[in-house]
């Protein structure tokens, strides 16, 4: 019976605290409590002033105005081919020594490396044959001559030694001819691999006592300080890319560091699966340190496009199912989801080719807000 009383007692304490704070209730009716959030109105979000300022919804209308279009598009780091050194083993041989290995920095003409070659030590015996030889025929031709002189010999015979010198003087020029081909600038029968570029060894083939052909890298040398961006842009951008634009390119791992390029080249085929093209950008003397195989974010700014267009704050631009929408305002607090089409962008503002004009207010924030409205 205690409990009994001690819950009516609670109820009627509830009911009085009901009343002080709503006041008395007519006779037959409920307590209405109103909730300020937005409704839908047809395909229109209507919301209060009190709603408005604390989702923090705000309008700005769209203008047409000129604008320079971005490109905004990853890539990839590679080399650059004009300042990149494959040093080959041009011949038969055992390595005999390495240099150098990946990462070191080298000057160009420095040796990298010596393979012993049997190859290129005939080819040098080859040379000291040949200058014997000649030797022996200027001897000869010069005797002829001293002989022709005292009239004790024919001219022909004088001729003769005259055209075997030169024949054998030719000779000898082929042989050295031959020993420079296989860089033979060493020892007798060694030759010594040299990069013909500065820069850094970024690959290493080589190791003592292997036998290697005529045809194996046996070292490559890249020159860092001049580098490749390579980019894959689609169709509908490549209107706002020329050569010769700028590029800022951050390193997709290091996104707050801008390193400065330039478009170098457009590519003329347009792949048919991914309906893009390559573009390729070069960057010379980079400020930050860029890796090959690197992933990168590359802003291409058009220098030769500028345009009209009506443009709208990037901020106003949300996706719903999947297309570009934007909250048109009916009112100050009325505004419609509409959908556009979007064209390029310079960063802060987004081209609308289609579904909204000039003049227009767009809520440009508080835009998730509004569009939490049509999921309701």
């Amino acid at each position: 019976m205690k409990l009994l009383f001690a819950a009516v007692g609670a109820a009627a304490l509830v009911a009085g605290v009901a009343v002080v704070l709503h006041g008395p209730a007519k006779a037959g009716e409920g307590l209405v409590v109103e909730r300020d959030v937005p409704r839908l109105e047809g395909s229109t979000i209507v919301f209060s002033t009190a709603y408005r300022d604390r989702a923090a919804i705000s309008f700005s209308k769209a203008e047409r105005a000129k604008f320079n279009p971005i490109v905004r598009v990853v890539g990839t780091v590679a080399f650059n081919p004009t300042y990149v050194a494959a040093v080959g083993t041009r011949l038969r041989g055992t390595v005999r020594r390495t240099y150098k290995f990946e990462g070191d920095r080298v000057n160009a003409g420095e040796a990298l490396g010596e393979i012993e070659s049997a190859e290129l030590g005939e080819a040098q015996a080859t040379i000291a044959q040949a200058q014997a030889t000649l030797d022996a025929a200027q001897t000869h031709a010069r005797r002829e001559q001293e002989l022709l002189e005292k009239g004790l010999t024919t001219a022909r015979e004088a001729e003769i030694a005259n055209a075997e010198l030169a024949t054998h003087r030719a000779s000898l020029q082929s042989a050295q001819q031959r020993v420079r081909s296989f860089g033979g600038d060493g020892a007798f029968g060694m030759f010594v691999l040299r990069t013909p570029i500065a820069g850094h060894v970024v690959e290493a083939r080589l190791a003592p006592a292997q036998s290697v052909d005529s045809n194996v890298v046996g070292y490559k040398v890249a020159d860092l300080d001049h580098l490749w961006v390579e980019l894959s842009v689609f169709e509908r951008d490549l209107g706002s890319v020329h050569v010769d634009d700028d590029v800022t390119v951050s390193p997709i791992a290091a996104p707050d560091q801008h390193i400065a390029g330039r478009v170098a080249h457009v590519g003329e085929v347009i792949d048919p699966a991914t309906r893009s093209t390559s573009v390729r950008v070069s960057v010379d003397h980079p400020k930050y340190h860029l890796r090959v195989g690197q992933s990168v974010q590359a802003t291409i700014t058009s220098q030769a496009s500028e345009r009209e267009a009506v443009l709208v704050p990037t901020s106003a631009i949300i996706y719903v199912d999947g297309k570009a929408t934007v909250f048109v305002a009916d009112a100050d607090t009325r505004a419609r989801a509409v959908q556009v089409r979007l064209g390029a962008t310079d960063g802060t503002r987004s081209e609308v080719v289609e579904g909204v004009q000039a003049g227009q207010l767009v809520a440009k924030s508080g835009v998730f807000a509004l569009k939490s409205e049509l999921f309701r």
